[in-house]
Protein backbone atom coordinates (compact mmCIF):
# COMPACT_ATOMS: atom_id res chain seq x y z
CA UNK A 1 0.00 0.00 0.00
CA UNK A 2 1.71 3.23 -1.22
CA UNK A 3 0.82 6.66 1.06
CA UNK A 4 0.20 9.80 -0.64
CA UNK A 5 2.01 12.96 1.13
CA UNK A 6 -0.09 16.18 0.47
CA UNK A 7 2.31 19.41 0.89
CA UNK A 8 0.56 21.18 3.96
CA UNK A 9 1.35 24.70 5.00
CA UNK A 10 1.00 24.68 8.65
CA UNK A 11 0.37 28.36 9.80
CA UNK A 12 -1.01 30.43 13.10
CA UNK A 13 -4.72 30.38 13.90
CA UNK A 14 -5.55 33.62 13.60
CA UNK A 15 -9.25 34.59 14.01
CA UNK A 16 -11.78 37.40 14.25
CA UNK A 17 -14.77 36.85 17.01
CA UNK A 18 -18.32 38.72 16.65
CA UNK A 19 -20.44 37.94 19.65
CA UNK A 20 -24.18 38.69 19.47
CA UNK A 21 -27.05 36.72 21.82
CA UNK A 22 -26.42 33.17 21.79
CA UNK A 23 -24.78 32.97 18.33
CA UNK A 24 -20.96 33.90 17.48
CA UNK A 25 -19.38 34.82 14.36
CA UNK A 26 -15.97 32.99 13.51
CA UNK A 27 -13.57 34.29 10.56
CA UNK A 28 -10.21 33.08 10.25
CA UNK A 29 -8.22 35.99 8.27
CA UNK A 30 -5.95 34.04 6.41
CA UNK A 31 -8.85 32.23 4.13
CA UNK A 32 -11.47 34.16 4.50
CA UNK A 33 -13.77 30.70 5.83
CA UNK A 34 -17.07 32.07 7.68
CA UNK A 35 -19.04 30.57 10.37
CA UNK A 36 -22.41 32.17 12.21
CA UNK A 37 -22.30 29.50 15.09
CA UNK A 38 -25.76 29.82 17.07
CA UNK A 39 -25.46 28.85 20.54
CA UNK A 40 -26.59 25.05 22.01
CA UNK A 41 -27.06 26.22 25.19
CA UNK A 42 -28.14 30.12 25.52
CA UNK A 43 -25.45 32.15 27.20
CA UNK A 44 -27.73 35.36 26.87
CA UNK A 45 -30.26 36.49 29.68
CA UNK A 46 -31.92 39.79 29.52
CA UNK A 47 -29.68 42.51 29.16
CA UNK A 48 -27.03 40.33 29.80
CA UNK A 49 -24.83 39.71 26.32
CA UNK A 50 -22.75 36.67 28.34
CA UNK A 51 -24.76 35.28 31.53
CA UNK A 52 -23.48 31.77 31.03
CA UNK A 53 -19.74 31.92 30.00
CA UNK A 54 -19.40 28.39 29.99
CA UNK A 55 -22.00 27.88 27.27
CA UNK A 56 -20.17 30.74 25.64
CA UNK A 57 -16.89 29.01 25.34
CA UNK A 58 -19.08 25.60 24.16
CA UNK A 59 -20.52 28.17 21.13
CA UNK A 60 -16.66 29.22 20.30
CA UNK A 61 -15.13 25.81 20.41
CA UNK A 62 -17.84 24.62 17.99
CA UNK A 63 -17.46 27.41 15.34
CA UNK A 64 -13.74 27.55 15.24
CA UNK A 65 -14.09 23.75 14.49
CA UNK A 66 -16.18 24.48 12.08
CA UNK A 67 -13.76 27.31 10.44
CA UNK A 68 -10.71 24.23 10.85
CA UNK A 69 -9.19 23.30 7.63
CA UNK A 70 -5.85 22.51 6.60
CA UNK A 71 -2.68 22.26 9.15
CA UNK A 72 -2.70 24.92 12.35
CA UNK A 73 -0.27 26.07 15.22
CA UNK A 74 -2.48 26.38 17.94
CA UNK A 75 0.81 27.58 19.74
CA UNK A 76 0.51 31.57 19.67
CA UNK A 77 -3.35 31.05 18.13
CA UNK A 78 -4.90 34.91 18.68
CA UNK A 79 -8.41 35.89 18.59
CA UNK A 80 -9.70 39.98 17.44
CA UNK A 81 -13.04 40.67 19.36
CA UNK A 82 -14.33 42.58 16.48
CA UNK A 83 -17.96 43.59 17.33
CA UNK A 84 -20.37 42.73 19.79
CA UNK A 85 -24.19 43.38 19.95
CA UNK A 86 -23.99 45.43 22.86
CA UNK A 87 -21.21 47.24 24.80
CA UNK A 88 -18.91 44.95 26.93
CA UNK A 89 -18.32 45.92 30.62
CA UNK A 90 -14.52 45.04 31.65
CA UNK A 91 -16.08 41.98 33.46
CA UNK A 92 -17.82 41.00 30.37
CA UNK A 93 -14.61 41.24 28.92
CA UNK A 94 -12.70 39.05 31.52
CA UNK A 95 -15.55 36.82 30.53
CA UNK A 96 -15.13 36.77 26.85
CA UNK A 97 -11.39 36.20 27.13
CA UNK A 98 -11.74 33.53 29.28
CA UNK A 99 -13.98 31.42 27.21
CA UNK A 100 -11.53 32.21 24.26
CA UNK A 101 -8.55 30.76 26.61
CA UNK A 102 -10.55 27.89 27.17
CA UNK A 103 -11.12 27.57 23.71
CA UNK A 104 -7.46 27.15 22.19
CA UNK A 105 -6.63 31.01 22.02
CA UNK A 106 -3.24 32.41 23.51
CA UNK A 107 -3.98 35.63 23.04
CA UNK A 108 -7.32 37.83 22.98
CA UNK A 109 -7.46 41.08 21.19
CA UNK A 110 -10.32 43.46 21.83
CA UNK A 111 -10.48 45.68 18.49
CA UNK A 112 -14.14 47.44 19.06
Amino acid sequence: MRCRVVDMEIRRLDLDIAIFRNRIQVSERATGKFVDQRAEFPFSEGTDLIAQPRYLEDTIVRAIRQVLSGGFSLGGAIAHVVASELPLSPSQKVLVEAALHGAGMHEVVFDL
